[in-house]
């Protein structure tokens, strides 16, 4: 490679590297200050994934089944979909603690490795290196996507792949060269499989495109590039399979494969006021769940853009294919039906137009030929584009911010955005400024780097923007925090017992989050085996047992700690409880709990919950693991009920008398605690740190048997003379058959961070043992080096049946599908190695 190449690369490197570096710094995000973006999905759900990753990486210990994945689960979803990225390798450099630190640079390499992907398109599809290339480069680096959800960063990778997508296709149209776009697809996959489909999908756009464009469709060996193009296609995705196929089997687990004929019907899915998307400011933090599509590209390449279509420079034909191809990708966003399909045939939860990067890449390309034409030299041409890209913005604020407030002066309404006006101005005036200098453009090239400085100023204004709306974290605050709270669940670990659980119900990580941070992913973060999860690989039946339970879920992608009881806490070996006070942990111990295996009654496998009745699944599951009819929770004596109306509410005041000594549980479905007030004996009820929407099962106390409670309810809810939702544990007899169940434990010698449990145990008599871990046909079980059948219980968890004597139990988990993909893989790339050869020596011919 000459000097002059390497210069051009490293220039679109480091210009991207600055400016991505001036946007942190002026907001105080590490490394050049102490803040740090531990909002959204960042601070949820990667902090604590990388987190583990890390450690897999340091230990030369990989794998695949995590314990700390709720009551366990299959890792193996968690890294095709958020960690396969190269640039994770980095996290090799930085401490637990510094996570969020690696986090941010790994976020920085990324948006400038994007600028050198999309310098080697523009110089492969113009064959021209030049200082101009930069304009283009900034401006698809830092798209909208990209400060919209620059913090989603595995989908980053996506964007670097992109451009090496479409100089794949172009190869393959123009020399007839596969390789390039076989690795570009296959790695595009790898790295990230849901933005992977995407580009897919764009790859057979942009091959009609680029072939419409080369005449392919009339050229003579048409069908025999097509066929070549389809194998290759075909090949870097079977090649993948290592990656697809376990993935797949893993999150047909999940709440993912939900169908709603909504999400296919023909209908809009944005309006006029999108068009804001085209100006600074266009999209918030706050709106990330729910906006326009993310299609900012700089006032500069909007000019362009519109211009391509208005100048005499550009053919009708090129003017044609390219309206045909941008149409394409707009009516994708447009229209419910299609979004749907590039969405992998599921409307996004959150974070809508997943797909607009792909929008955005083909504008700025389009702009890129306009550039070349020279558009900038028709005065005429360039006023209207400038006058043309004003009136779009214009319609998007009038149909966003204008016309809602002319409705609510009316009496019709109040309007419901987050739009600050100043940056209309900003936006208008910036598409004044670019178009003033594009005209100069005419007089003297020289301007180009008034452009470069433009385009920049915009980038920065418009990244800005998205992040003056959202909160950060504190890197100091979090790296204090950290160590102590990993002190404290060392020494708890080392205290433990192998194959016990621990819940943190409060954690002092809370201090560092700008946001309310609910604990649901500590487990993973500090490697211990735990009860809750947020992730959107989250196992279904183990969300709807626990739920059934009485475990608190606000939707299919999170369950929580929130709604354990004395009986479940027992069932999933629960061991711990751990929470932080006025800055000190306290560690509450239940040394009755048995481990993550137990032998039970053979009455276990008749067992079968109902929809919310979490009091009465626990009450009955117990009576089948002891193998009686002895009712552990027992319903209140219900004296009275009256009610009144408080402001809007109403207040429930149930007189009881309880039926035996121990705590007493409340549970109804559903209950909104956040909004509701309860006080038992005149004094509130705390419903924990977090907001719990929907139905848990909540303690009220300790109390006697025969003692008279009165229980105030304040809710919207509307409620019933029912016993059933007060319940009381009988303490003494639950105590003495947790006594049993912890004598009859399995005693587990692993450690559980190998995808092994390993045990011994006695069994007095023919019985099964219940292992709370769910149910997964990737587990096999050996007893005595035996291999034996796997019973699904208690909705999801595991059973496996023992006879009489001392006994040997190991359990081996292995990737469902994983030895498949391998196997579809490695015959795929030989394939593909064959297919090469072949189409090789028939060019020579």
């Amino acid at each position: 490679m000459s000097k002059r190449r390497v210069l051009y690369y490293l220039g679109a490197f480091f210009i991207n590297f600055v400016i991505i570096s001036i946007t942190f710094a002026y907001v105080g995000l590490v490394p050049f200050g102490n803040n740090n973006f531990l909002s959204s999905d960042l601070g949820t759900q990667y902090l604590a994934f990388l987190t583990e990753l890390r450690r897999q990486l340091v230990t030369g210990n990989p794998h695949l089944y995590l314990f700390s994945q709720s009551l366990g689960d299959n890792f193996f979803p968690v890294i095709s979909y958020y960690l396969l990225s190269p640039f994770n390798l980095l996290l090799i450099l930085f401490s637990p603690k510094g996570i969020p630190a690696a986090a941010n640079i790994i976020i920085m390499l990324k948006i400038s490795a994007m600028g050198v992907s999309m310098a080697y398109f523009l110089k492969s599809y113009f064959q021209k290196i030049s200082v101009a290339n930069y304009i283009f480069t900034i401006a698809y680096s830092f798209c909208g996507f990209v400060a919209s959800y620059f913090y989603d960063l595995m989908w980053l990778d996506a964007l670097i792949m992109l451009p090496l997508v479409a100089i794949g296709v172009i190869r393959v149209i123009e020399k007839q060269q596969y390789v390039f776009y076989y690795f570009s697809i296959l790695l595009a996959i790898i790295f990230n499989y849901y933005l992977g489909y995407m580009l897919c999908i764009f790859s057979v756009c942009f091959f009609i495109y680029i072939g419409l464009e080369n005449g392919l469709f009339q050229a003579r060996n048409k069908w025999r590039i097509i066929r070549n193009y389809l194998t290759t296609s075909v090949l870097a995705g079977l090649s993948s399979a290592v990656v697809l196929v376990p993935t797949l089997v893993g999150m047909l687990k999940t709440a993912k494969t939900s169908f709603s004929v909504l999400n296919y019907l023909p209908s809009a899915r944005f309006g006029l006021e999108a068009l804001t998307q085209l100006g600074i400011g266009g999209n918030t933090f706050n709106q990330r769940l729910e906006h326009g599509p993310s299609v900012f590209m700089t006032s500069t390449i909007l000019i362009l853009l519109l211009a391509f279509f208005l100048s005499d420079r550009i053919s009708n034909r090129d003017k044609w294919y390219s309206t045909l191809l941008l149409g394409t990708l707009l009516i994708s966003m447009f229209v419910t039906t299609f979004n749907t399909v590039w969405h992998m045939f599921q409307n996004p939860a959150g974070f809508p137009f997943r797909n607009s990067f792909i929008f955005t890449f083909v504008c700025i390309f389009i702009a890129y030929k306009a550039f070349d034409a020279g558009v900038f030299d028709d005065i005429s041409t360039v006023i209207k584009s400038t006058c043309l890209a004003g009136i779009l913005l214009c319609i998007g604020y009038s149909t966003e911010w204008l016309l809602p407030r002319i409705i609510e002066k009316l009496g019709f309404g109040t309007p419901n955005n987050d739009y600050d006006g100043r940056y209309f101005w900003l936006s208008i005036v910036s598409i004044i400024i670019s178009g003033t200098i594009l005209l100069a453009l005419h007089s003297n090239k020289k301007f180009l780097t008034l452009v470069i400085l433009m385009v920049s100023f915009e980038v920065i204004a418009n990244f800005t923007s998205v992040m003056s709306t959202a909160g950060f974290g504190n890197q100091l605050v979090y790296r204090e925090e950290f160590a102590k709270e990993d002190s404290i669940l060392k020494n708890v670990k080392d205290r433990s017992h192998l194959g016990h659980r621990i819940i943190v119900s409060k954690s002092g990580l809370n201090k560092a989050f700008p946001e309310k941070y609910n604990n649901y992913n500590d487990p993973i973060l500090f490697n211990i085996n735990g009860v809750s999860l947020y992730s959107s690989t989250l196992n279904q039946n183990t969300l709807e047992m626990m739920h059934n339970l009485g475990y608190y879920s606000i939707n299919v992608r999170r369950i929580s700690y929130f709604g354990g009881t004395n009986l479940t806490n027992a069932l999933l070996g629960v061991y711990y409880r751990i929470h932080q006070w006025d800055n000190h942990y306290q560690v509450e111990e239940n040394y009755n709990a048995p481990t993550l295996g137990f032998l039970v009654n053979s009455n276990v496998y008749g067992f079968k919950m109902y929809s919310k009745r979490a009091l009465d699944n626990q009450d009955r599951l117990w009576q089948a693991l002891n193998g009686n009819s002895y009712e552990y929770l027992k319903n209140a004596l219900l004296t009275s009920m009256q009610q009144k109306n408080v402001k809007n509410k109403t207040m429930y005041t149930y007189q009881l008398v309880t039926r035996a000594s121990g705590p007493m549980y409340f549970y109804v479905s559903p209950m909104n605690y956040s909004t509701a007030k309860i006080y038992v004996n005149g004094k509130r009820v705390d419903t924990e740190p977090i907001n719990v929407y929907k139905a848990a099962t909540l303690r009220l106390g300790h109390f006697k048997k025969n003692e008279k409670v009165q229980v105030k309810i304040l809710t919207d809810k509307s409620l019933d003379l029912n016993p059933e939702y007060f319940q009381s544990l009988d303490q003494k007899a639950f105590l003495q058959s947790l006594h049993k169940f912890r004598d009859n434990s399995l005693k587990i010698t692993s450690d559980l961070n190998h995808d092994t449990v390993r045990g011994t145990i006695n069994v007095p008599k023919d019985s099964p043992l219940l292992l709370s871990i769910p149910y997964d046909n990737g587990w096999n079980a050996y007893v005595d080096g035996k291999k034996v059948r796997i019973h699904k219980v208690v909705d999801n968890l595991m059973a496996v049946n023992l006879k009489k004597g001392q006994h040997k139990v190991v359990l081996n988990y292995q990737v469902p599908g994983l030895k498949l993909g391998w196997v579809v893989s490695a015959i795929s790339i030989i394939l593909f190695i064959g297919f090469y050869y072949l189409i090789k020596d028939k060019n020579k011919d």
